[in-house]
């Protein structure tokens, strides 16, 4: 009756007004009506004796529901009706019950609900959650067939974790090396778990049991930096002064060892007829062991900065060698003496490559940037993750290829799906700019692009005006 009257006395004479008032007043009325319940009611905290001011159940400020003025009934009231077992009590609990059951429903509304915003990326996830170490993490592997992940820790420690799309728990700490941990790298079947340290020791652990089958302490006469296994019994490692050995761990002692630098062997490589391996030094060269022959079989020509990563792609034939200069330059396998191809266009030193197809790669750059890379042609694709504070030390894949994940010394290990990116096309006759596309943001990225923060809304606002839809600033300017 009183909203009646109201809109009687408030409404204009003219009858075809008076319909586009009364709606816009009803509508009005109920936004309000619908606002009220989401405006928590602020009262002052219960006063209490406890000298620890702790925090009450619920915060400071409560929720609660909004009662009658007319309702005046004291707590004595209510202890006394309780001790004579008045039959009434039943009936105001039912009645508090369902107004809060009504208040807890309005209340559980989302903001993207109320106000029409759709989710953020990380809610919309399709990957494990962030795991978060104790120390700044230098390498990771996942294991080759089933949902375990292993790392390398500036404390030394190398954890085991089991990942799914909703958690990251630990199983196994170890904890053998007294210096920081600088590889962990799991054999073709996941049985064994390869660790190296800075030191300079090299352990075997069967991750069956999580127990260490070899622990070579004085593997290197100066900290371990690089390691790849070769096959069931053979491996190879690097250390910080350029000396590269070959280990067949059944004798427990290098089979063949070289000095190629005087810097830290960044990277090592081979293929899968293990003719050759190959290793990337900080000193600005790449040396090339011929490993039935036991042998240096090219040592490549100095370049300007130091080679710092490997990779492989079309059929093993083309050897990618990352640079602190952000250039990747392209090898022929066996060809080791200079580049026939090159790649510039990283702002900043790539870390680390690692391949997902025969032609596309992803690489993990100074500037926090994971990107995904195209050769032949050589086309920038765009970013697929980033770190914030740190450059990205080092990635992998796991066995079903469709996750990512990748550390940097921000304590940090992030998961990236990347199932989108073997649907990627790349056309080879279109002549982008390469500066543009290795900024641009993928679908895994947290990170939107500029132009797509108005993509939302619509070019043309509807309207309920008979003059028809408002067609941007020019039609308010009439």
């Amino acid at each position: 009756q009183h909203l009646h009257l109201l809109f009687r006395a408030a409404s204009p004479r003219d009858s075809s007004a008076n319909l586009h008032f009364y709606l816009f007043f009803v509508t009005l009325l109920q936004i309000s009506v619908n606002m009220k319940s989401f405006i928590p009611n602020f009262e002052d905290p219960p006063e209490s004796d406890d000298s620890s001011d702790e925090i009450p159940p619920g915060g400071v400020f409560q929720i609660v529901a909004v009662e009658d003025e007319n309702d005046e009934t004291s707590e004595d009231d209510n202890v006394a009706a309780d001790s004579n077992g008045d039959s009434s009590t039943g009936s105001h609990d039912d009645e508090d019950n369902e107004s809060d059951s009504s208040l807890s429903s309005e209340v559980e509304a989302t903001i993207e609900e109320i106000f029409g915003v759709k989710p953020s990326i990380e809610a919309q996830r399709e990957h494990p959650p962030d795991l978060e170490a104790d120390s700044g993490i230098v390498d990771i592997c996942f294991h080759p067939s089933v949902e375990l992940l292993s790392t390398a820790t500036m404390d030394g420690e190398v954890m085991i974790y089991r990942y799914s799309q909703d958690s990251v728990e630990e199983v196994a700490r170890l904890s053998h090396h007294k210096k920081a941990c600088r590889a962990v790298c799991y054999n073709d079947d996941g049985t064994v778990l390869y660790t190296i340290s800075k030191d300079k020791s090299l352990a075997v652990i069967d991750t069956q049991n999580s127990a260490i089958r070899q622990h070579i302490k004085d593997a290197h006469e100066s900290s371990v930096f690089s390691f790849l296994p070769i096959d069931e019994f053979m491996c190879a490692s690097g250390d910080d002064d350029g000396t590269v050995k070959i280990w067949d761990l059944r004798k427990k002692k290098p089979i063949f060892d070289f000095k190629c630098g005087e810097q830290t062997v960044t990277s090592l490589i081979t293929d899968e007829q293990n003719k050759f391996l190959v290793a990337s030094v900080n000193d600005g060269s790449i040396a090339g062991f011929n490993i039935r022959g036991k042998a240096l079989e090219t040592q490549s020509e100095l370049y300007g900065s130091e080679m710092t990563s490997l990779s492989l792609v079309r059929n093993d034939s083309r050897l990618v060698v990352g640079s602190g200069e952000g250039t990747m330059f392209i090898f022929k396998w066996g060809e080791f003496g200079y580049h026939i191809d090159q790649f510039p266009g990283h702002p900043d030193q790539i870390h680390c490559i690692v391949p997902i197809t025969d032609r596309m790669m992803l690489t993990g750059c100074e500037d926090g940037n994971i990107r995904a890379v195209h050769l032949y042609a050589h086309r920038f694709v765009g970013i697929v993750g980033q770190h914030t504070d740190f450059g990205v030390e080092n990635m992998s894949v796991s066995h079903d290829g469709s996750l990512l994940a990748s550390c940097s010394m921000d304590e940090v290990v992030r998961f990236w799906n990347i199932e989108y990116l073997y649907n990627t096309e790349v056309d080879d006759r279109k002549k982008g700019s390469i500066k543009r596309n290795r900024g641009y943001n993928l679908e895994s990225s947290k990170r939107r692009n500029k132009h797509e923060f108005f993509a939302d809304f619509p070019e043309v606002a509807e309207s309920d005006d008979e003059g028809g839809p408002v067609a941007g600033p020019s039609h308010t300017m009439d």
